[in-house]
């Protein structure tokens, strides 16, 4: 297969993440053969794989539409970054394609029709449902479903570890999580699964819609609470006490999972990470120095912690670790900026 022989328009429909699994495996196929790589090389590199793809489309559709405003390729000059984010919103559209590169891929099994998910990865990662749902994976959580557990009537997943879901709605068919001992029932919403086997307790909070958590009690009778945006239920293993709280409006720190708006004009990424860390009360570490005189000016518009990394870390190069509730950044960085 050769660059000729893919949709330009196919192209653009996987960058938007709107490929169906065919569709996304002829693409990745495609790009394969571009350098004779195998599916677990295409893993190693994702930044250049993704600016290989962007640049091959835009080669592919100069003669077929009116060329946009380019995109500005940094120059050796750090000053550049100053500047840089002014197309983030471009930059949040190519996201979609760096997240399928950079999502732990489904094991089936041919016997059971089962799919598990494990996100071995230091970053979160993002992957899509069969119903169109999208779940975002902390670190070592894990999802599994099955092809008939998407049926006419319903739709279940298995979680354990930290997940943040955002179902697609559909009233005919409930949407069930289920993660240890709770069971997260819903139609059409946003929320965070945090139920790690290692800890004493459970949580399940609400960004937007409404849902039903439930737990068998030591009867075996199961007992629920409904919860409302910026609520959260807690669910504590010893006693098995299952109890709903408020999230306050007014904290000074946000969990992240919740999103956020925040704006960056031309400030050094040392005190953008401040920033980050005074508003999710994490720790923020830039593991090269240089790092601190790279600039940003961006807008972030109802983002998500993972998503503000992502876009940050592409900017100016760089990549992120999580290391329990600290964040490592690495890279080569800026030099001095005058």
């Amino acid at each position: 297969m050769n660059p000729k022989a893919i949709s330009p328009d196919l192209l653009k429909k996987y960058l938007e993440g709107r490929c169906n699994p065919d569709e996304v495996e002829q693409v990745e196929q495609w790009y394969a053969s571009l350098n004779n790589e195998t599916a677990e090389s295409r893993e190693l590199n994702q930044p250049r794989h993704l600016k290989k793809i962007q640049d091959i489309i835009r080669h592919q559709t100069d003669d077929e539409t009116q060329p946009e405003q380019p995109v500005k390729v940094r120059p050796l000059v750090p000053a550049f970054w100053r500047y840089a984010a002014a197309a983030v919103v471009l930059l949040i559209a190519s996201l979609g394609v760096y997240f399928y590169l950079n999502t732990a891929q489904p094991v089936a099994n041919p016997v059971a029709d089962a799919v598990s998910i494990v996100n071995a990865q230091k970053q979160v990662v993002r992957h899509q449902l069969p119903d169109g749902s999208k779940v975002w994976l902390n670190p070592e959580a894990k999802i599994q479903y099955t092809a008939r557990a998407f049926s006419e009537t319903s739709r279940t997943v298995s979680v354990e570890g930290e997940a943040f879901f955002e179902v697609t709605k559909d009233p005919a068919r409930p949407f069930y999580v289920k993660s240890n001992s709770l069971l997260v029932k819903v139609l059409g919403t946003s929320f965070n699964v945090k139920s790690n086997s290692d800890r004493s307790w459970y949580e399940v909070s609400v960004v937007t819609g409404k849902v039903s958590v439930s737990v068998p009690d030591r009867q075996g009778k199961e007992k629920s609470v409904l919860l409302l945006p910026r609520q959260q239920a807690v669910f504590e293993v010893a006693s098995g006490l299952l109890t709903s709280t408020e999230l306050s409006k007014f904290r000074e720190k946000v969990d992240t999972w919740q999103p956020i708006s925040l704006t960056f004009e031309d400030e050094k990424l040392s005190e953008v990470a401040m920033r980050l860390q005074k508003k999710y009360g994490i720790k923020i570490k830039l593991a090269n120095p240089n790092l601190a005189n790279c600039r940003l000016k961006a807008t972030f518009d109802h983002n998500r912690l993972a998503e503000i990394l992502e876009i940050t870390t592409q900017m100016v190069e760089a990549t992120y670790e999580m290391r329990g509730d600290s964040i490592v950044i690495d890279g080569e960085g800026c030099g001095t900026v005058e």
